[in-house]
């Protein structure tokens, strides 16, 4: 056992010592400005999209009952602003950083994984 600890210990040292250096490089001065702008309605737009995405799966869900071509696009026309919206803040508080395009695409990720997820949920 004691080999096994000597040989981990180490490793564990080395490889998360590197985590407490990372820092994301946000842009403190932009985020500053926005929500002395916009404030708590874009926080509340980028945590309630999610949820609001149900309105694109119930439109989908009845175009996809009533064979409508005209629903399938309406329902991707009310989805294409959840999922840009968010994005493309996160994008401009980090000031187009790596760090902020990836995590903006993971948020939009989720959010599309929220849509599909209303999908398979709602039942008519």
């Amino acid at each position: 056992m004691t080999a096994i600890t000597n040989k981990f210990v180490p490793f564990m040292k080395n490889t998360f010592t590197g985590v407490k250096n990372w820092r994301p490089d946000w842009n403190w001065s932009e985020l500053h400005k926005v929500m002395s702008a916009f404030g708590i309605r874009l926080i509340i737009l980028t945590c309630i999209s999610p949820f609001l995405t149900i309105l694109p799966a119930l439109a989908f869900n009845l175009a996809h009952d009533t064979f409508s071509v005209i629903g399938y696009i309406l329902a991707v026309l009310m989805l294409v602003p959840w999922l840009v919206v968010p994005t493309l803040f996160i994008q401009h508080i980090t000031s187009n950083s790596r760090f902020g395009k990836i995590a903006s695409y993971v948020y939009a990720g989720v959010i599309f994984v929220t849509f599909l997820l209303w999908l398979t949920v709602i039942q008519f």
